[in-house]
């Protein structure tokens, strides 16, 4: 049988040792799972877009690469249907909880910014373009993105909302 002095000296080591890693591992785990972490790789599904002659069904494939840091991320997602085309590229950089990049419509020949804001549900930005802006809102669970982009301005895009599942 143990005493109670020989108990507590190892107790006090192991928690001594525990204590001491414990940060080293939360550190690790922040500097692995930087803002856009979550985001890398290949994405596929489907959704609408509204315009002024109405409302038609998309199908969507993104591809997200993010630095090893997740700090920074360059998206390339392409949508299209019948008589519709998007093909959107994406630059973009975290600073805290905020971010900041440019944008290319490829098919329109129209270039942006964006900026906004990144939760822990996933990001809450604006588009600025030439003659339009739109809010853009990417809710991110698992495996599993919805995207909606909100336009206002000259334009016939009313709105789009995709999701997209992880492939």
């Amino acid at each position: 049988m143990f005493s109670r002095c020989s108990v507590l000296p190892t107790q006090k080591i192991v928690l001594a040792i525990v204590l001491l890693l414990m940060p080293a591992s939360t550190f690790a785990q922040q500097h692995e799972v930087g803002a856009f972490s979550r985001f890398a790789g290949d994405w596929s599904g489907e959704g609408t877009v509204k315009t002024s002659a109405g409302s038609e069904r998309i199908r969507c494939k993104a591809h997200y690469t993010v630095t090893p840091d997740g700090a920074s991320l360059e998206q390339a997602l392409r949508c299209a249907s019948d008589s519709y085309k998007l093909d959107v590229r994406t630059k973009v950089a975290a600073t805290g909880p905020r971010f900041a990049g440019k944008w290319n419509e490829v098919s329109r020949d129209t270039i942006g910014n964006i900026s906004g804001s990144i939760t822990p549900m996933g990001i809450r930005g604006r588009i600025d373009g030439i003659g339009f802006t739109a809010d853009l809102a990417i809710l991110i669970q698992a495996n599993r993105q919805s995207v909606t982009i909100d336009p206002e301005g000259a334009t016939d895009i009313s709105q789009v909302a995709i999701t997209l599942t992880r492939i």
